[in-house]
């Protein structure tokens, strides 16, 4: 079997990037919490307690709307077991071109 037919291992960035695209609540959940969080850190670095407070606020509702958003993007796809295992003849089989024989 040539290298070229073996399934190719996901990268950290392609999953990144398959994850986002499929759950684009969570990293833009991410984002905005950061956001508050670097506001009120700043705001407490600044001597703005009350802003500072605020912010704080924010990054508490932004951390529970993004945990919401996790919960229903799992909900939503029915908390799905892990895949099966394949022993190495399905593997074989699976990777092979549809109309190609496999050879023993």
């Amino acid at each position: 079997m040539a290298s070229e037919d073996r399934p190719r291992a996901e990268s950290s960035w392609d999953k990144f990037v398959r994850k986002s695209t499929d759950q684009p609540l969570v990293p833009i959940g991410s984002l905005i919490t950061l956001g508050f969080l670097t506001a009120g850190l700043k705001s407490f670095v600044d001597g703005k307690a009350v802003r500072s407070q605020k912010m704080m606020r924010g990054r508490v509702l932004a951390q529970g709307v993004t945990v919401v958003a996790i919960l229903g993007y799992a909900a939503a796809n029915g908390f799905q077991p892990e895949k099966k295992v394949l022993t190495t003849a399905e593997r074989d089989a699976a990777v092979l071109a549809p109309g190609r024989e496999q050879t023993r």
